[in-house]
């Protein structure tokens, strides 16, 4: 990077303060670039994330590693969290982002401060038991009803799960010339197809489907 006209400043200076100018380059696509490290760390984004208690925790390496960066443990963490931690960044699904998991039993409350955790802005609900995909809620459904209502009174349980590597599972689109009715909420499913990897029990259509349903749903 260099100053146009030769200038130089005499102070630092923010983001605020400077302006990038494009130029000409011999690349021909952005996906010709190769950022990866030389250092062995295996990293193809040159981003560290701070070792942070508010910024670097398990949910933020989780995410970035997923494209390709890491994150510093925060140093001030008991050892055996902090072994957790990395045991369970590293068993993460390296596609799948991992939902936001409540128990039927779990109060509203309880799940309005889990769901704003993830981008979905839904939280799975999974058997005690099985850990199979029963139900889902997003905001609204724990907004507007008592912090103490249990979320099973709530949640929606018309669920289109589908296994793993799925070729609709990175994306609902309807069929060609068809689209889905309005009702139709593409972050429900998405989360629950999430949820599905992680299950223990096959994948099983919704029993009573209202919404618009793709074909092969879990073929």
């Amino acid at each position: 990077m260099k100053f146009l006209n030769g200038l130089a400043p005499t102070f630092d200076l923010t983001y605020d303060d400077v302006f990038m100018v494009p130029s000409r380059s011999a690349v021909g696509s952005r996906m010709e670039v190769d950022l990866a490290s030389d250092d062995a760390t295996g990293t193809t984004i040159p981003l560290v994330v701070a070792n942070m208690t508010a910024v670097a925790g398990k949910r933020m390496a989780e995410t970035v590693a997923r494209r390709g960066a890491m994150a510093i443990i925060p140093q001030d963490i008991p050892v055996d969290v902090a072994i957790d931690t990395v045991a369970q960044v590293k068993a993460s699904h390296r596609f799948y982002d991992t939902p936001v998991t409540v128990k039927p039993h779990h109060t509203c409350g309880y799940a309005l401060g889990l769901i704003p955790k993830r981008a979905h802005g839904a939280a799975v609900v999974v058997d005690p038991d099985t850990n199979v995909p029963v139900g889902l809620v997003d905001t609204s459904d724990v907004s507007g009803v008592d912090r103490f209502t249990q979320v099973r009174e709530v949640m929606s349980t018309e669920l289109l799960t589908l296994p793993e590597g799925h070729r609709l599972a990175r994306g609902l689109r309807p069929p060609a010339g068809r689209a889905p009715p309005p009702g139709a909420r593409r972050g429900r499913r998405r989360v629950a197809w999430w949820a599905c990897s992680r299950a223990t029990a096959p994948c099983a259509p919704p029993s009573t489907p209202r919404r618009w349903t793709p074909p092969s749903a879990c073929g």
